[in-house]
């Protein structure tokens, strides 16, 4: 299989700041650790489009880079938490924004908190299988503006943790910033733990009173912290077996990021210090499939990561019905922030 690498990668976010008084008395009684440690993250407003997000990203990569939309864009692929539209997701839309002649264009709805990583992958086989030469692959959070900041959602606990916004990277066919192994698993029995739920018990393509959210009973959420504990590690050393690398050979772990204490579970287990486990928890607070990116994009611009940095991207997604990681050699070539 061809060599692949990052060659850009760039963040757009949301606006709008909400801080915890948005949410109310409830955040502050809650003693469930899951929905626990942000003070910040942003939203999406209700006329804000995810798409608008990845056009904005996708133009900081051009202008970096000096690419012609054109010419220099041959795969699009989206991974947006709650599209623009019900039926068709935002990559059309991009490549008319971009004035890109694409070949491909793959808007997914799966792989969740690891879409970034299962992108690249696809990326990649299309890459090496089409004999084609670059992609943009981008992951949107906005189930936070649109669904979590709801009246009737938005005094549960678990709305506080979501935060919004994209990041997008250009990948290209070459060696100087490569992905060296990628591994994904998936775990189907798994995929009906994580649903949509209702007052009224309406389906959520209904019309009705109440709005949906996500079902986090106690049960539920004991086995997902379980299953996340395990998966994560056991992903990130597969990924560096497969690299011929150990895991204290790492300089930096990222993750997705739902909370404080899966952070410090995964980096205690995989034996890495804090300093070398990189998030944005704080800042941004749960971005879902784009916390990895957005974390990476950061800490790179920030000088972090420095050229030779050997990175671990790694996750799970939903109740753990995917996992995968990935390790990169940071090249040092053109980034945005």
């Amino acid at each position: 299989m061809k060599p692949i690498s990052i060659a850009a990668i760039a963040t757009a976010m949301p606006i709008r700041e909400i801080d915890n008084e948005f949410f109310g008395q409830n955040l502050k009684e809650s003693k469930n650790k899951m929905f626990m440690g942000t003070n910040k993250r942003r939203h999406l407003g209700r006329d804000d489009n995810a798409s608008d997000l990845i056009v904005r990203a996708s133009k900081k990569i051009m202008d970096e880079l000096n690419l012609d939309g054109g010419k220099d864009i041959d795969i699009i692929i989206t991974n947006v938490s709650i599209p623009d539209q019900p039926f068709n997701g935002c990559g059309a839309v991009v490549s008319e924004q971009l004035g890109a002649k694409v070949k491909y264009i793959f808007d997914l709805h799966n792989t969740g908190c690891v879409s970034f990583i299962h992108m690249i992958d696809l990326a990649r086989a299309l890459m090496t299988a089409n004999n084609v030469k670059t992609a943009l692959v981008a992951s949107v959070q906005s189930a936070a503006g649109r669904i979590f900041s709801q009246e009737d959602v938005k005094t549960r606990p678990q709305a506080a943790i979501p935060g919004d916004g994209c990041g997008v990277a250009y990948l290209v066919n070459d060696d100087k910033s490569p992905i060296i192994s990628l591994v994904q698993e998936n775990y189907p029995a798994y995929s009906n733990d994580m649903y949509a739920s209702f007052e009224c018990g309406r389906k959520w393509w209904e019309a009705g009173q109440s709005s949906g959210h996500i079902d986090f009973n106690p049960a539920k959420t004991a086995k997902i912290t379980v299953r996340g504990n395990k998966l994560v590690p056991t992903i990130s050393k597969q990924a560096c077996k497969e690299a011929g690398i150990r895991t204290e050979d790492l300089d930096y772990l990222i993750t997705n990021q739902p909370n404080i204490f899966f952070l410090r579970n995964w980096r205690e287990a995989l034996q890495l210090s804090e300093e070398k486990h990189l998030h944005t928890f704080e800042k941004y607070a749960n971005l879902f499939g784009a916390g990895i990116p957005v974390t990476l994009c950061e800490n790179i611009h920030n000088n972090r990561v420095q050229e030779g940095d050997i990175i671990c991207l790694s996750g799970f997604s939903h109740a753990g019905d995917y996992a995968a990681a990935c390790i990169l050699k940071w090249g040092g070539q053109a980034f945005i922030a």
